[in-house]
């Protein structure tokens, strides 16, 4: 707090106004005012190229805590966080997009349904609700929040669970795509900023070289090798099993977009990391004592001049943001959609109730979990998607021959 002038909180309240602003035009270009399944879920389909990169970028780059690997193992973090990725992505736009829209499908669990069956889909619709519940992100927003305004985590958390809930119950994946738009650019403006003005201050790479170990600037740090490839496949398995990675191809315009937009969005990931990846390595050589979790952010207030550390704390608040709307949004369509829960009630009733009931829960899981993120991971996105990622990947594959066994039936 002591870092921060009134033009710092200024800057900040300016761009979540205008983050809120965006969200009431997006809801105001929903064609002819329909309020359907198909505008809730995939925005009727009409995510053009601009809007699928802001919101993949945004939504997929939620724990800038990941800064603490950087600020102990050097570029480390930019292979296992970075490099593994990418070659998932790009794997991804290149085998699975086009079988993706090919089904016409919402959701995951609905395209596993048009793979297995109706069973099949309630049963990977049971396991996606826990995997995609934000607790991570809420836990991390709520650590955030204590930073600034001392109180309880489990009232942190609960602070922002609400306000992206807000927004969220009313304009479905538009409005979540409308303030990825501005919280896209504000992050990126504010990891970006980081970078010049440390290299301004201190110099380049010969400044890190002169003042970190050698292990740096090793590939895999004081790891083996064999913990990169674990990342490779940990990256993998994460990309072909995240909701919202499909709900964005899916509410892609065409194929093309879509593929298009994850070519692009890997470009800035790249460029994103890297300056996280050094701002870190920065943060360990002129404070190396800091605490890791918070190094990255307390060096980049100490670096940053008045007005630009407003900036970058909207920044921050973004990274977090935009992943915990956006998995708030895909658990809460699983309840209200995959799930037969609440029949017989309207569209509006059921996303209403389905985004509170998620929000709750999800604090709720948060506090118990008692801010301990690993844990969050290990149990709940590492379970669930072991029972999940085989199945899938068969069901592509056997897809593809029963295409085969059909097509030749009706020659014969």
């Amino acid at each position: 707090m002591q870092q921060l002038s009134a033009i710092d909180w200024y800057v900040f309240v300016i761009i979540q106004c205008i983050t809120i602003i965006a969200v009431i035009v997006g809801n105001k270009l929903r064609n002819n005012n329909k309020y359907s399944t198909l505008e809730y879920l995939v925005m009727g389909r009409q995510l053009t190229l601009p809007l699928f990169v802001a919101t993949m970028v945004a939504t997929w780059y939620g724990n800038i805590y990941v800064t603490q690997i950087a600020f102990n193992h050097g570029i480390y973090n930019f292979i296992t966080q970075g490099v593994c990725w990418y070659l998932a992505y790009i794997l991804f736009a290149l085998y699975f997009v086009n079988k993706i829209r090919r089904y016409n499908a919402l959701t995951l669990p609905e395209l596993v349904g048009k793979l297995f069956g109706r069973k099949s889909a309630l049963y990977c619709a049971f396991l996606m609700f826990f995997k995609t519940l934000p607790i991570p992100y809420a836990i991390g927003i709520g650590l955030l929040i204590q930073l600034f305004w001392p109180m309880p985590l489990f009232y942190a958390s609960l602070l922002g669970v609400g306000l992206v809930s807000v927004y969220s119950l009313f304009g479905g994946l538009r409005a979540v795509v409308f303030s990825d738009f501005i919280q896209f650019f504000t992050m990126c403006i504010g990891v970006v900023s980081v970078i010049f003005f440390s290299v301004s201050n201190f110099g380049g790479l010969d400044f890190l070289q002169d003042n970190l170990p050698a292990s740096y600037f090793s590939i895999k740090g004081n790891y083996s090798f064999g913990m990169v490839w674990i990342w490779v496949f940990i990256a993998f398995i994460t990309t072909l099993l995240s909701p919202t990675f499909y709900q964005r191809c899916m509410a892609a315009k065409d194929t093309k977009t879509a593929r298009r937009g994850i070519f692009i969005s890997t470009f800035i990931w790249i460029i994103f990391d890297l300056c996280t990846t050094f701002g870190a390595m920065y943060a360990k050589a002129v404070i190396p004592d800091a605490d890791p979790n918070n190094a990255y952010l307390i060096y980049s207030l100490q670096i940053l001049p008045v007005g630009w550390r407003g900036l970058l704390i909207a920044g921050v608040f973004a990274v977090i943001l935009s992943t915990l709307d956006s998995n708030l949004l895909v658990s809460s369509n699983i309840l209200s959609y995959d799930l037969p829960i609440l029949k017989n009630t309207s569209l509006r009733v059921k996303h209403f109730y389905s985004i509170i009931f998620t929000a709750i829960l999800t604090v709720l899981l948060a506090a118990i979990f008692d801010g301990d993120i690993e844990a969050v991971w290990l149990f709940f996105k590492s379970s669930f998607a072991v029972c999940l990622v085989i199945p899938i990947l068969v069901g592509y594959v056997w897809a593809k021959m029963r295409l085969r066994v059909k097509q030749c039936k009706f020659s014969h």
